[in-house]
């Protein structure tokens, strides 16, 4: 059994345009969060991320590698961009987002054996990198445990399927 610890998902900058015409930038992400968190309690993590090296992509490399206990897989900081979600938030504070995602993850997954694995809805169901993470999610169930965060994005991830009508006999 290993002790390795590795968080799949996306790393990306959020851009939020208050109603007052204010716009912050940070550096975020759920999977990026939960690594973070983990290596914060003690956790060595690797973390596999798809973000660039842009501008947006150095926010988020230096947030990151500010976690003595965190470790960005080789092939992370490899996209043509880095990803970001916009959120507009109304006067009564509602947000409603949009989000720029290109999410390839093969290059940062390896495999060597996992005693947890860590993913999202994101990260295993946008292609072209989802095949690789449920890959290796079904890979880490041979040697640890597995845990997905199932925050459902539909405006990036699609419906999901309708079940058929029973039938009626």
């Amino acid at each position: 059994m290993t002790s390795r610890t590795l968080v799949v998902g996306e790393a990306l900058v959020d851009i939020v345009h208050r109603h007052n015409g204010r716009v912050d930038e940070h550096p975020g992400g759920s999977p990026a969060n939960v690594a973070i968190g983990l290596a914060r309690l003690g956790h060595q993590v690797d973390f596999a991320a798809h973000f660039g090296q842009d501008r947006y992509g150095q926010l988020v490399h230096n947030h990151l590698v500010r976690e003595p206990n965190l470790h960005l897989t080789p092939g992370t900081d490899q996209a043509d961009r880095t990803p970001t979600a916009k959120a507009l938030i109304d006067a009564f504070g509602a947000a409603t987002y949009e989000f720029d995602l290109a999410w390839d993850v093969a290059e940062a997954l390896d495999d060597e054996p996992v005693g947890h694995l860590h993913t999202g809805s994101i990260a295993a169901t946008l292609e072209p990198g989802g095949s690789a993470v449920v890959a290796a999610a079904k890979r880490a169930r041979e040697t640890g445990t597995v845990s997905y965060d199932p925050n459902a994005r539909p405006t990036i991830m699609g419906s999901p399927p309708r079940p058929a009508p029973a039938s009626r006999s």
